[in-house]
């Protein structure tokens, strides 16, 4: 980074610092100016905007927070070619830069001055170059803005999880452990993440067998469509495949695979992918649910266990007359009496407060951190209820159509976790 772009940095920096106190103002201005001056673009938001209202002016502050990390070019490329399936164009950018700095500058109006606007003007316009050059080359190269599938079946299971399989006619690249944004016709312009549970061949080389596990969340937007307001035939849209929690890499002697609730939904991919590994690696399954009647997948399980007698599975579930938080405590009791972690590998998905408190009892318990593979968003950014505008800015929400790693391989230098999105984000 060279002097002028080192003053630039600190000249925004400073000026967002101040913005800051009066947040929630400023993301209102924000919209209020964006919708104003350039109407056309209320089309490219929800019509029920709820948590997804500051998610823009929040990747936007992330970026310019994390100028100068070397991952954010790259980062800021993927960025800006998943915004292809918002329908965005090159000059939506300026219009979201202009809006930015109105917002910016009506919040500071006793230290903005023409070297701030500068300033501001600079920054912004190479974040909205490494955007607009990503959505290019995805476009050159044939990358569709989304992929389209048929819902082709859709079961509920005890009134809390959704298992909907789709059906997508052109190919659509993923790994085991990844997830998709997915959005409904039923609920246009929200998109959520779910984790890939898997895939299977259909009709010819053309279609494909998606599998997603979607838990409901109380007052969720998608997740009630998709529990109660799905059937086949209805439509999906789909983005690029993200993150790179995968599969442990081959030639892992041992793997302990963790999942709570629908965390099972990545976990079954990456177990069909080490089964199909020669020598196959000895493989332990530890399922978590809140209840013997919430294992909505087991007869998968039961069927794995069946054709590989060499896997070993245990469930772990609330008893009648145990508290909630009994099955997890069992687990990790059993976790914490294990002694042979030297060689193994541990893959684990879950809620977020489950998966940081099960990595913190692994690494007490001897596993080293290289071993773990997990949800990377730290639990302080999850789940907190509602929050007032300030709050929400302040320590905003992941920005789940952020994709923080490569679709297959993650960054060279990964970005902080406040950038990271959840690899198995229930959804709402």
């Amino acid at each position: 980074m060279d002097d002028d772009s080192a003053r630039d940095l600190l000249v925004v920096r400073e000026s967002l610092e101040r913005v800051r106190r009066r947040a929630g103002h400023a993301v209102r201005y924000f919209y209020a100016h964006l919708f104003s001056h350039h109407p056309h673009l209320r089309a490219l938001f929800p019509a029920v905007m709820a948590d997804q209202y500051e998610r823009l002016f929040a990747a936007l502050v992330h970026a310019v927070d994390h100028l100068g990390h070397p991952g954010l070019p790259a980062h800021l490329e993927r960025l800006g070619r998943d915004h292809r399936r918002f329908g965005v164009v090159d000059e939506d950018y300026t219009a979201v830069g202009d809006s930015l700095l109105a917002a910016i500058r009506r919040h500071s109006p006793f230290t903005w001055d023409e070297p701030t606007e500068a300033a501001w003007r600079r920054v912004y316009t190479g974040v909205a170059e490494a955007m607009k050059e990503g959505a290019h080359r995805s476009e050159a190269s044939g990358d569709p803005a989304f992929w389209e599938a048929t819902v082709v079946s859709h079961r509920l299971h005890g009134d809390h999880t959704a298992v909907v399989r789709a059906a997508v006619r052109t190919p659509y690249p993923w790994r085991p452990g990844q997830y998709a944004t997915v959005e409904h016709t039923g609920l246009p312009g929200v998109w959520r993440p779910y984790s890939l549970a898997g895939g299977s061949s259909g009709a010819g080389d053309r279609e494909r067998i998606l599998e997603f596990h979607i838990g409901r969340v109380q007052n969720g937007l998608l997740s009630t469509v998709f529990c109660d307001h799905t059937e086949p035939g209805q439509l999906l849209r789909l983005g690029a495949a993200s993150g790179a929690a995968l599969a442990p890499p081959p030639g892992t002697p041992a793997v302990t695979l963790i999942a709570a609730g629908t965390g099972w939904a990545p976990v079954k991919p990456v177990l069909d992918e080490l089964l199909a590994r020669r020598p196959a690696p000895r493989v332990r399954i530890d399922a978590v649910a809140r209840g013997e009647s919430h294992f909505y997948d087991g007869a998968s399980l039961d069927g794995l266990l069946r054709d590989h007698p060499y896997l070993s599975a245990y469930w772990w579930y609330q008893e009648y007359g145990e508290g909630k938080m009994r099955a997890a405590e069992r687990l990790h009791t059993h976790l914490r009496a294990r002694r042979d972690w030297a060689g193994e590998s541990v893959y684990l998905c879950g809620p977020v407060k489950f998966v940081q408190e099960t990595a913190e009892l692994l690494y007490e318990s001897g596993l080293p951190h290289s071993s773990l593979i997990r949800d990377p968003q730290p639990y302080s950014q999850r789940q907190r209820g509602h929050v007032s505008h300030a709050e929400a800015f302040l320590d905003p929400v992941p920005v789940n159509w952020i994709d923080p790693q490569a679709r297959t391989e993650p960054l060279r230098a990964p970005l902080p976790a406040t950038l990271q999105a959840p690899v198995a984000a229930p959804g709402g």
